[in-house]
Formats: C-alpha cells, sequence, structure tokens
C-alpha cells in the first residue's frame, strides 16, 4: 500500500467522523427518515451527469438497500433516539467483523490464525469502549442501531456483484436508488405537511450540515 493510499484512508475516516456528529445536528431538526432521504437525494446529483454503470438493476437495488439505505436509516434511527455519536461510529464499524463472518460463511474465506488473533484484540476493543459510554437510550433503540453494521457487511459482499465498475458514477446511482424509497418512507411516514414544513423551515446550520453530508461524507467519501 502506498502512502499516498493510507492517506486517502485517514481523509475518510476523518469525513466519516465529522459525519456522525453533523447528522446529530440535523436531527434536532429533521425525523430520520427525511435526514436519510435528504442525504442520499444530494449524494446523487452527480447521476445528472454521469451514466448508470454497466450493472443490473436487481443488482444496484440489491446494493443500494443493504449499503446505503438499511445502513444509514438504522444509524439515523439510534442516533435520533438517544445513542451517542461516539458509541454509534464505534457500533458501525463493527461492519468489519460481520463482514469477515460472513464472508466466511458464505465464501469459504477464512481468516489466517494472527488475523484471527487480531480480529478478537480489535472486538475485545470495542467492548471495552461500549462499556465506557452510559446508557441513557432504550433497548429498541440499540437494537435498531445493531442492524447497521450487518447491512453495512451485506452490501460490502454485494459489492462482489459489480466488478470492474467505476466507483465514482457506482455510487451516485447507488444514491439515487436509496433516495426514491426514503423520500417516499418520509412522506408517508411523517405527513406531507410536517415533511414540508421541515424542509421549508430548515435552518442553515442543518442546511450545511446535510449538503456536508451529502456530497462530501457520502458523495466524495465512498469514491474515495
Amino acid at each position: 500500500m502506498k502512502p499516498s493510499d493510507v492517506c486517502i484512508a485517514v481523509l475518510v475516516a476523518v469525513i466519516w467522523g465529522s459525519a456522525f456528529v453533523l447528522s446529530r445536528i440535523a436531527l434536532d431538526e429533521l425525523s430520520p427518515e427525511l435526514m436519510t432521504a435528504l442525504r442520499f437525494t444530494i449524494a446523487a446529483l452527480p447521476c445528472l451527469f454521469v451514466p448508470r454503470p454497466k450493472v443490473s438493476w436487481s443488482t444496484l437495488v440489491a446494493i443500494s438497500f443493504t449499503l446505503f439505505l438499511g445502513q444509514f436509516l438504522t444509524q439515523a434511527y439510534g442516533i435520533a433516539k438517544g445513542v451517542p455519536v461516539g458509541l454509534t461510529s464505534v457500533i458501525v464499524q463493527s461492519q468489519a467483523l460481520f463482514t469477515i463472518g460472513l464472508a466466511a460463511l458464505l465464501f469459504g474465506e477464512r481468516p489466517t490464525r494472527l488475523q484471527t488473533v487480531g480480529i478478537a484484540i480489535a472486538a475485545c476493543g470495542l467492548l471495552m469502549i461500549c462499556g465506557t459510554v452510559g446508557y441513557d437510550f432504550s433497548v429498541a433503540a440499540f437494537a435498531v442501531l445493531m442492524l447497521s453494521p450487518i447491512f453495512f457487511a451485506a452490501g460490502n459482499l454485494l459489492l462482489r456483484r459489480a466488478p470492474g465498475v467505476p466507483m465514482f458514477d457506482l455510487s451516485a446511482w447507488l444514491c439515487l436508488v436509496a433516495a426514491v424509497p426514503l423520500m417516499v418512507l418520509a412522506f408517508a411516514g411523517n405527513g406531507v405537511q410536517p415533511t414540508w414544513h421541515d424542509l421549508s423551515h430548515m435552518s442553515l446550520a442543518v442546511a450545511f450540515c446535510m449538503l456536508w453530508i451529502g456530497l462530501v461524507s457520502t458523495c466524495t467519501a465512498y469514491w474515495l
């Protein structure tokens, strides 16, 4: 791995970390459904300029509904219901453990002995971090949040069904596929009038948060 690759990986981690904090701010005004819908609507803007990648619609839907819709909707719900953003970020990154487990189960990709030791140490570290955080949220909120890394892991594996496609183009179209049902869910679940009110009365701070989350954290970071 080249030094430039390491720098890009660190940059992505910083961008994603900021997105958790900005999501917390946005959720003070927006419902989880609406915030997630706006995230992907904004991130899907490049679809106006890039062609649909050469993968089937079924593949696009499968990847989008796990890697994007499922992961981020459950994540937003957990944050909105009081799970601290620091703990949320740790829980979501446990996707690495789920990805390894699913890859071993479905594809027979067994980690080496040394890798297994590293995975065990990482899992213990995650549990220790979780143990240092206060728990002022419901069991239901935490249970929904735990679905996020599972969706994340499933989406990672489903990406294998789109080999060799331009990542920027794929990411944009995955966002579009997720944005449509999420916007319908927001209007159906929260009501047309309240949803329109939230959109039309959005503060400048939340508007900035959504632009950063959509264009930088989602569109740019996933491409990187």
